[in-house]
Protein backbone atom coordinates (compact mmCIF):
# COMPACT_ATOMS: atom_id res chain seq x y z
CA UNK A 1 0.00 0.00 0.00
CA UNK A 2 2.78 2.46 0.88
CA UNK A 3 4.48 1.80 -2.47
CA UNK A 4 1.21 2.70 -4.20
CA UNK A 5 0.92 5.87 -2.09
CA UNK A 6 4.44 6.91 -3.04
CA UNK A 7 3.66 6.23 -6.68
CA UNK A 8 0.64 8.54 -6.46
CA UNK A 9 2.77 11.22 -4.86
CA UNK A 10 5.35 10.87 -7.66
CA UNK A 11 2.87 11.17 -10.49
CA UNK A 12 0.05 13.38 -9.21
CA UNK A 13 -0.05 16.98 -8.06
CA UNK A 14 -1.59 16.02 -4.72
CA UNK A 15 -0.37 16.74 -1.20
CA UNK A 16 0.90 13.79 0.80
CA UNK A 17 -1.62 14.22 3.63
CA UNK A 18 -4.52 13.90 1.16
CA UNK A 19 -3.03 10.69 -0.28
CA UNK A 20 -2.50 9.31 3.22
CA UNK A 21 -5.99 10.12 4.49
CA UNK A 22 -7.60 8.60 1.41
CA UNK A 23 -5.55 5.39 1.71
CA UNK A 24 -6.28 5.00 5.43
CA UNK A 25 -10.00 5.46 4.82
CA UNK A 26 -10.03 3.07 1.86
CA UNK A 27 -8.20 0.24 3.63
CA UNK A 28 -9.87 0.66 7.07
CA UNK A 29 -6.57 0.38 8.92
CA UNK A 30 -6.35 -0.30 12.62
CA UNK A 31 -4.85 2.41 14.82
CA UNK A 32 -1.58 0.47 15.03
CA UNK A 33 -1.33 -0.10 11.27
CA UNK A 34 -2.33 3.50 10.62
CA UNK A 35 0.49 4.77 12.84
CA UNK A 36 3.08 2.53 11.15
CA UNK A 37 1.88 3.50 7.67
CA UNK A 38 2.07 7.17 8.61
CA UNK A 39 5.57 6.76 10.01
CA UNK A 40 6.93 5.02 6.91
CA UNK A 41 5.12 7.06 4.25
CA UNK A 42 5.99 10.47 5.63
CA UNK A 43 9.40 9.26 6.79
CA UNK A 44 10.32 8.22 3.25
CA UNK A 45 9.21 11.62 1.93
CA UNK A 46 11.16 13.43 4.63
CA UNK A 47 14.37 11.48 4.06
CA UNK A 48 13.94 10.92 0.32
CA UNK A 49 17.03 12.96 -0.59
CA UNK A 50 19.36 10.98 1.64
CA UNK A 51 17.79 7.65 0.74
CA UNK A 52 18.18 8.45 -2.94
CA UNK A 53 21.85 9.35 -2.49
CA UNK A 54 22.57 6.06 -0.71
CA UNK A 55 20.66 3.92 -3.19
CA UNK A 56 22.44 5.51 -6.15
CA UNK A 57 25.67 4.10 -4.73
CA UNK A 58 24.25 0.69 -3.76
CA UNK A 59 22.50 0.18 -7.07
CA UNK A 60 24.37 -1.63 -9.85
CA UNK A 61 23.21 -0.19 -13.14
CA UNK A 62 21.37 2.99 -14.06
CA UNK A 63 19.45 3.99 -10.96
CA UNK A 64 17.71 6.91 -12.65
CA UNK A 65 16.24 4.61 -15.33
CA UNK A 66 14.99 1.86 -13.01
CA UNK A 67 11.19 1.42 -12.65
CA UNK A 68 9.43 3.75 -10.23
CA UNK A 69 8.08 0.82 -8.22
CA UNK A 70 11.61 -0.54 -7.75
CA UNK A 71 12.76 2.80 -6.37
CA UNK A 72 9.81 3.07 -4.02
CA UNK A 73 10.18 -0.49 -2.72
CA UNK A 74 13.82 0.27 -1.98
CA UNK A 75 12.93 3.61 -0.37
CA UNK A 76 10.47 1.87 1.95
CA UNK A 77 12.86 -0.94 2.81
CA UNK A 78 15.92 1.23 3.37
CA UNK A 79 13.97 3.74 5.46
CA UNK A 80 12.85 0.98 7.82
CA UNK A 81 16.37 -0.44 8.08
CA UNK A 82 17.87 2.97 8.82
CA UNK A 83 15.27 4.62 11.05
CA UNK A 84 13.02 1.95 12.61
CA UNK A 85 13.88 -0.88 14.95
CA UNK A 86 10.43 -2.33 15.66
CA UNK A 87 10.61 -4.68 12.64
CA UNK A 88 13.55 -7.11 12.29
CA UNK A 89 15.81 -6.55 9.28
CA UNK A 90 15.06 -9.97 7.81
CA UNK A 91 11.31 -9.23 7.91
CA UNK A 92 11.83 -5.88 6.16
CA UNK A 93 13.87 -7.51 3.42
CA UNK A 94 11.45 -10.40 2.98
CA UNK A 95 8.55 -7.99 2.64
CA UNK A 96 10.43 -5.96 0.03
CA UNK A 97 11.30 -9.08 -1.96
CA UNK A 98 7.70 -10.36 -1.84
CA UNK A 99 6.40 -6.96 -2.95
CA UNK A 100 8.85 -6.90 -5.85
CA UNK A 101 7.97 -10.44 -7.00
CA UNK A 102 4.27 -9.56 -7.10
CA UNK A 103 4.81 -6.30 -8.95
CA UNK A 104 7.76 -6.73 -11.29
CA UNK A 105 9.12 -10.27 -11.18
CA UNK A 106 12.09 -12.30 -9.97
CA UNK A 107 14.86 -10.27 -11.63
CA UNK A 108 14.07 -7.11 -9.71
CA UNK A 109 13.20 -8.94 -6.50
CA UNK A 110 16.64 -10.55 -6.52
CA UNK A 111 18.31 -7.22 -7.10
CA UNK A 112 16.35 -5.58 -4.27
CA UNK A 113 17.23 -8.49 -1.98
CA UNK A 114 20.96 -8.08 -2.71
CA UNK A 115 20.94 -4.30 -2.23
CA UNK A 116 19.17 -4.40 1.14
CA UNK A 117 21.22 -7.34 2.44
CA UNK A 118 24.47 -5.62 1.44
CA UNK A 119 23.36 -2.55 3.38
CA UNK A 120 22.53 -4.58 6.50
CA UNK A 121 25.79 -6.54 6.29
CA UNK A 122 27.83 -3.40 5.75
CA UNK A 123 29.27 -4.68 2.50
CA UNK A 124 28.57 -1.50 0.55
CA UNK A 125 30.48 1.64 1.45
CA UNK A 126 28.55 4.85 0.94
CA UNK A 127 30.49 8.08 0.48
CA UNK A 128 28.79 11.36 1.44
CA UNK A 129 29.80 14.86 0.29
CA UNK A 130 32.44 16.49 2.46
CA UNK A 131 31.15 19.43 4.52
CA UNK A 132 34.37 21.41 4.21
CA UNK A 133 34.71 20.94 0.46
CA UNK A 134 31.04 21.06 -0.60
CA UNK A 135 28.91 22.48 2.23
CA UNK A 136 25.76 22.88 0.12
CA UNK A 137 25.87 19.29 -1.16
CA UNK A 138 26.84 17.90 2.24
CA UNK A 139 23.97 19.58 4.07
CA UNK A 140 21.47 18.82 1.31
CA UNK A 141 22.31 15.10 1.33
CA UNK A 142 22.83 14.50 5.05
CA UNK A 143 19.69 16.38 6.06
CA UNK A 144 17.60 15.53 3.00
CA UNK A 145 16.68 18.98 1.68
CA UNK A 146 16.75 20.18 -1.94
CA UNK A 147 20.05 21.69 -2.96
CA UNK A 148 18.57 24.99 -4.19
CA UNK A 149 16.95 25.61 -0.81
CA UNK A 150 20.06 24.75 1.21
CA UNK A 151 22.06 27.08 -1.01
CA UNK A 152 19.64 29.96 -0.26
CA UNK A 153 19.77 29.33 3.47
CA UNK A 154 23.55 29.00 3.70
CA UNK A 155 23.91 32.28 1.79
CA UNK A 156 21.55 33.96 4.27
CA UNK A 157 22.57 32.39 7.60
CA UNK A 158 25.69 30.28 7.13
CA UNK A 159 26.23 26.54 7.49
CA UNK A 160 25.68 26.16 11.24
CA UNK A 161 22.25 27.82 11.33
CA UNK A 162 21.18 26.03 8.15
CA UNK A 163 22.05 22.66 9.67
CA UNK A 164 20.02 23.49 12.80
CA UNK A 165 17.04 24.52 10.66
CA UNK A 166 17.24 21.34 8.57
CA UNK A 167 17.47 19.24 11.73
CA UNK A 168 14.36 20.92 13.12
CA UNK A 169 12.53 20.31 9.84
CA UNK A 170 13.34 16.60 10.11
CA UNK A 171 12.00 16.14 13.61
CA UNK A 172 8.69 14.36 14.03
CA UNK A 173 6.24 17.19 14.67
CA UNK A 174 4.14 17.63 17.77
CA UNK A 175 0.86 19.51 17.79
CA UNK A 176 -0.46 22.71 19.34
CA UNK A 177 -3.87 23.15 20.92
CA UNK A 178 -5.62 26.51 21.20
CA UNK A 179 -8.09 26.83 24.05
CA UNK A 180 -11.51 28.23 23.21
CA UNK A 181 -11.64 30.59 26.18
CA UNK A 182 -15.32 31.26 25.53
CA UNK A 183 -15.99 27.71 26.72
CA UNK A 184 -13.11 26.69 28.98
CA UNK A 185 -10.26 28.38 30.80
CA UNK A 186 -6.77 27.03 30.06
CA UNK A 187 -6.69 25.43 33.52
CA UNK A 188 -10.04 23.74 32.98
CA UNK A 189 -8.95 22.30 29.64
CA UNK A 190 -5.64 21.13 31.08
CA UNK A 191 -7.39 19.28 33.91
CA UNK A 192 -10.02 17.84 31.60
CA UNK A 193 -7.42 16.36 29.24
CA UNK A 194 -5.22 15.19 32.11
CA UNK A 195 -8.16 13.17 33.45
CA UNK A 196 -8.29 11.20 30.19
CA UNK A 197 -4.50 10.86 30.08
CA UNK A 198 -3.84 13.29 27.25
CA UNK A 199 -0.51 14.91 28.09
CA UNK A 200 -0.17 18.59 27.24
CA UNK A 201 2.12 21.35 28.46
CA UNK A 202 1.40 25.08 28.43
CA UNK A 203 3.08 27.44 26.01
CA UNK A 204 5.72 29.73 27.43
CA UNK A 205 4.36 32.69 25.47
CA UNK A 206 0.58 32.45 25.13
CA UNK A 207 -1.71 31.03 27.85
CA UNK A 208 -4.29 30.06 25.22
CA UNK A 209 -1.93 27.47 23.68
CA UNK A 210 -0.72 24.05 24.79
CA UNK A 211 1.79 21.67 23.22
CA UNK A 212 1.32 17.91 22.86
CA UNK A 213 3.30 15.02 21.41
CA UNK A 214 0.06 13.14 20.72
CA UNK A 215 -0.50 13.74 17.04
CA UNK A 216 -3.40 11.38 16.37
CA UNK A 217 -6.83 10.97 17.88
CA UNK A 218 -7.20 14.51 19.20
CA UNK A 219 -10.01 15.37 16.79
CA UNK A 220 -11.98 12.35 18.03
CA UNK A 221 -11.95 13.53 21.65
CA UNK A 222 -15.24 14.71 23.14
CA UNK A 223 -13.49 17.89 24.26
CA UNK A 224 -12.66 18.70 20.65
CA UNK A 225 -16.12 17.82 19.37
CA UNK A 226 -17.65 20.11 21.99
CA UNK A 227 -15.48 22.99 20.83
CA UNK A 228 -13.26 23.33 23.88
CA UNK A 229 -10.12 23.59 21.75
CA UNK A 230 -8.81 23.84 18.20
CA UNK A 231 -5.69 22.32 16.67
CA UNK A 232 -3.49 25.18 15.50
CA UNK A 233 0.23 25.86 15.55
CA UNK A 234 1.16 28.65 17.93
CA UNK A 235 2.88 30.54 15.12
CA UNK A 236 -0.44 30.72 13.25
CA UNK A 237 -1.96 32.58 16.18
CA UNK A 238 0.57 35.41 16.05
CA UNK A 239 -0.98 37.23 13.03
CA UNK A 240 -4.33 37.27 14.85
CA UNK A 241 -2.75 38.79 17.95
CA UNK A 242 -0.94 41.26 15.71
CA UNK A 243 -4.21 42.33 14.08
CA UNK A 244 -5.57 42.92 17.60
CA UNK A 245 -9.27 42.80 16.65
CA UNK A 246 -11.72 44.54 18.99
CA UNK A 247 -15.40 43.85 19.75
CA UNK A 248 -17.64 45.72 17.36
CA UNK A 249 -15.12 45.90 14.53
CA UNK A 250 -15.65 44.60 11.01
CA UNK A 251 -12.76 42.35 9.98
CA UNK A 252 -12.07 40.64 6.66
CA UNK A 253 -10.08 37.40 6.62
CA UNK A 254 -9.13 37.45 2.96
CA UNK A 255 -7.78 33.87 2.61
CA UNK A 256 -9.70 32.27 5.42
CA UNK A 257 -10.33 28.55 4.92
CA UNK A 258 -10.23 26.17 6.72
CA UNK A 259 -10.72 28.72 9.47
CA UNK A 260 -8.01 28.50 12.12
CA UNK A 261 -7.38 32.23 12.06
CA UNK A 262 -11.03 33.23 11.53
CA UNK A 263 -12.09 31.31 14.63
CA UNK A 264 -9.23 32.73 16.70
CA UNK A 265 -10.19 36.27 15.66
CA UNK A 266 -13.75 35.57 16.79
CA UNK A 267 -12.53 34.21 20.12
CA UNK A 268 -10.24 37.22 20.67
CA UNK A 269 -13.22 39.56 20.26
CA UNK A 270 -15.37 37.41 22.56
CA UNK A 271 -17.60 36.57 19.61
CA UNK A 272 -18.66 40.22 19.35
CA UNK A 273 -17.19 41.26 16.00
CA UNK A 274 -18.27 40.86 12.39
CA UNK A 275 -15.82 38.68 10.50
CA UNK A 276 -16.13 38.29 6.75
CA UNK A 277 -14.36 35.08 5.74
CA UNK A 278 -13.32 34.99 2.09
CA UNK A 279 -11.88 32.01 0.22
CA UNK A 280 -12.07 30.81 -3.36
CA UNK A 281 -12.29 27.12 -2.39
CA UNK A 282 -15.91 26.23 -1.64
CA UNK A 283 -15.15 22.85 -0.01
CA UNK A 284 -12.63 24.44 2.35
CA UNK A 285 -15.20 27.10 3.25
CA UNK A 286 -17.50 24.26 4.30
CA UNK A 287 -14.77 23.13 6.71
CA UNK A 288 -14.62 26.68 8.06
CA UNK A 289 -18.37 26.66 8.63
CA UNK A 290 -18.05 23.33 10.47
CA UNK A 291 -15.35 24.79 12.71
CA UNK A 292 -17.47 27.84 13.51
CA UNK A 293 -20.39 25.59 14.39
CA UNK A 294 -18.25 23.26 16.53
CA UNK A 295 -16.79 26.17 18.48
CA UNK A 296 -20.24 27.80 18.83
CA UNK A 297 -19.04 31.02 17.20
CA UNK A 298 -21.11 33.45 15.19
CA UNK A 299 -21.38 32.21 11.63
CA UNK A 300 -20.37 35.65 10.38
CA UNK A 301 -20.27 35.98 6.62
CA UNK A 302 -18.68 33.36 4.42
CA UNK A 303 -17.92 34.44 0.87
CA UNK A 304 -16.65 32.14 -1.88
CA UNK A 305 -14.49 34.48 -3.92
CA UNK A 306 -10.93 35.05 -5.08
CA UNK A 307 -9.42 37.39 -2.50
CA UNK A 308 -7.86 39.49 -5.24
CA UNK A 309 -11.31 40.50 -6.48
CA UNK A 310 -13.44 40.63 -3.34
CA UNK A 311 -15.09 44.00 -2.74
CA UNK A 312 -17.17 45.38 0.10
CA UNK A 313 -17.88 48.51 2.09
CA UNK A 314 -14.86 49.85 3.96
CA UNK A 315 -13.84 47.74 6.95
CA UNK A 316 -11.75 48.23 10.07
CA UNK A 317 -9.13 45.54 9.62
CA UNK A 318 -8.00 42.99 7.04
CA UNK A 319 -5.99 39.82 7.54
CA UNK A 320 -4.12 38.64 4.46
CA UNK A 321 -2.85 35.17 5.31
CA UNK A 322 -1.45 34.72 1.84
CA UNK A 323 -0.93 31.47 -0.09
CA UNK A 324 2.80 30.77 0.04
CA UNK A 325 5.48 28.16 -0.54
CA UNK A 326 4.98 26.73 2.96
CA UNK A 327 8.73 26.50 3.51
CA UNK A 328 8.28 27.31 7.18
CA UNK A 329 6.23 24.16 7.86
CA UNK A 330 8.52 21.46 6.49
CA UNK A 331 8.36 19.47 9.70
CA UNK A 332 4.61 18.97 9.34
CA UNK A 333 4.57 19.02 5.53
CA UNK A 334 7.68 17.02 4.72
CA UNK A 335 6.77 16.56 1.06
CA UNK A 336 6.67 20.29 0.30
CA UNK A 337 10.45 20.49 0.14
CA UNK A 338 10.37 18.35 -3.01
CA UNK A 339 7.31 20.08 -4.54
CA UNK A 340 8.70 23.63 -4.41
CA UNK A 341 11.29 25.49 -6.48
CA UNK A 342 12.64 29.00 -6.85
CA UNK A 343 10.20 29.55 -9.72
CA UNK A 344 7.35 28.67 -7.33
CA UNK A 345 8.40 31.52 -5.05
CA UNK A 346 8.48 33.98 -7.95
CA UNK A 347 5.04 32.90 -9.14
CA UNK A 348 3.53 33.22 -5.68
CA UNK A 349 4.96 36.71 -5.14
CA UNK A 350 2.67 38.16 -7.81
CA UNK A 351 -0.40 36.66 -6.14
CA UNK A 352 0.69 37.77 -2.69
CA UNK A 353 1.15 41.39 -3.74
CA UNK A 354 -2.20 41.39 -5.54
CA UNK A 355 -3.97 40.21 -2.37
CA UNK A 356 -2.27 42.92 -0.33
CA UNK A 357 -3.27 45.55 -2.89
CA UNK A 358 -6.91 44.50 -2.66
CA UNK A 359 -6.76 44.59 1.13
CA UNK A 360 -5.81 48.26 0.89
CA UNK A 361 -8.88 48.93 -1.26
CA UNK A 362 -11.12 47.40 1.40
CA UNK A 363 -9.76 49.41 4.31
CA UNK A 364 -11.16 52.65 5.68
CA UNK A 365 -8.84 55.49 6.84
CA UNK A 366 -6.90 54.60 10.00
CA UNK A 367 -7.50 50.89 9.34
CA UNK A 368 -4.98 48.07 9.76
CA UNK A 369 -3.78 45.26 7.52
CA UNK A 370 -1.82 42.26 8.74
CA UNK A 371 0.05 40.38 6.04
CA UNK A 372 1.20 36.89 7.04
CA UNK A 373 2.63 33.68 5.58
CA UNK A 374 3.92 30.31 6.75
CA UNK A 375 7.20 30.68 4.88
CA UNK A 376 10.59 32.05 5.93
CA UNK A 377 11.60 33.29 2.49
CA UNK A 378 12.12 37.10 2.26
CA UNK A 379 10.89 37.13 -1.35
CA UNK A 380 7.44 36.20 -0.05
CA UNK A 381 7.61 38.24 3.12
CA UNK A 382 9.36 41.56 3.73
CA UNK A 383 10.04 42.10 0.03
CA UNK A 384 6.30 41.91 -0.67
CA UNK A 385 5.67 44.40 2.14
CA UNK A 386 8.38 46.71 0.81
CA UNK A 387 6.87 46.69 -2.67
CA UNK A 388 3.48 47.51 -1.17
CA UNK A 389 4.89 50.40 0.87
CA UNK A 390 6.59 51.85 -2.20
CA UNK A 391 3.21 51.96 -3.93
CA UNK A 392 1.38 53.18 -0.82
CA UNK A 393 3.36 55.89 1.03
CA UNK A 394 0.28 56.49 3.23
CA UNK A 395 1.04 53.19 5.03
CA UNK A 396 3.78 52.37 7.51
CA UNK A 397 4.91 49.27 9.42
CA UNK A 398 3.73 49.34 13.01
CA UNK A 399 6.13 47.39 15.21
CA UNK A 400 4.85 44.02 16.39
CA UNK A 401 6.45 44.60 19.80
CA UNK A 402 3.22 46.12 21.08
CA UNK A 403 1.21 43.00 20.35
CA UNK A 404 3.38 39.86 20.64
CA UNK A 405 6.43 38.69 22.58
CA UNK A 406 9.65 40.48 21.62
CA UNK A 407 11.34 37.13 20.99
CA UNK A 408 9.34 36.85 17.76
CA UNK A 409 10.02 40.39 16.50
CA UNK A 410 13.02 41.46 14.40
CA UNK A 411 14.64 44.89 14.10
CA UNK A 412 12.26 45.94 11.34
CA UNK A 413 9.25 45.29 13.56
CA UNK A 414 8.17 42.15 11.67
CA UNK A 415 7.13 38.87 13.28
CA UNK A 416 9.46 36.05 12.26
CA UNK A 417 9.42 32.57 13.77
CA UNK A 418 11.83 29.74 12.97
CA UNK A 419 11.51 26.04 13.86
CA UNK A 420 15.05 25.75 15.22
CA UNK A 421 14.81 28.91 17.34
CA UNK A 422 11.23 28.97 18.58
CA UNK A 423 10.13 25.30 18.49
CA UNK A 424 7.18 26.12 16.27
CA UNK A 425 6.48 26.49 12.56
CA UNK A 426 8.33 29.11 10.56
CA UNK A 427 6.18 32.14 9.83
CA UNK A 428 6.08 35.85 9.04
CA UNK A 429 3.66 38.68 9.82
CA UNK A 430 3.66 42.45 9.35
CA UNK A 431 1.19 45.03 10.70
CA UNK A 432 0.53 47.84 8.21
CA UNK A 433 -1.30 50.96 9.32
CA UNK A 434 -2.41 54.01 7.42
CA UNK A 435 -0.35 57.08 8.29
CA UNK A 436 -2.75 59.60 9.84
CA UNK A 437 -0.31 62.51 9.61
CA UNK A 438 0.22 61.98 5.89
CA UNK A 439 -3.52 61.72 5.32
CA UNK A 440 -4.11 64.95 7.24
CA UNK A 441 -1.37 66.76 5.34
CA UNK A 442 -2.79 65.65 2.00
CA UNK A 443 -6.27 66.73 3.10
CA UNK A 444 -4.99 70.17 4.14
CA UNK A 445 -3.25 70.60 0.81
CA UNK A 446 -6.45 69.85 -1.06
CA UNK A 447 -8.39 72.47 0.91
CA UNK A 448 -5.79 75.09 0.14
Amino acid sequence: MIVDMLGQWDTRDVYADIIFNHAVSKHHLSERDRALTQEIFFGVLRWRGKLDWILQQLFVGKWEKSPRSVKNILFVGLYQLMFLDRIPAYAVINEAVTEAKQRIGKYWSGKINAILRNWVNGKSRVIFPDLAESPVDAVAVQYSHPRWLVQRWIKRWGVEQTVKLCQANNERPGVSLRVNCLKKTPTELYNLLANIEVEIKPSNDNPRFFQSDQISGLAELEAFQKGYFSIQDESAGLPCQLLNPQPGEVVVDLCSAPGGKTTYLAELTENRSTIVSVDKNYNRLLLLRENLHRLKLNAGRLVCCDGRHFSAQKVDKVLVDAPCSGLGVLSKRADLRWKRSESTIKQLAELQLALLENAARLLHPCGVIVYSTCTIEPDENEKIVQQFLERHPDYNVESANKFVSEKFVNQQGYVYTYPHRHQMDGSFAARLKKNNNLLNNQSSGLKT
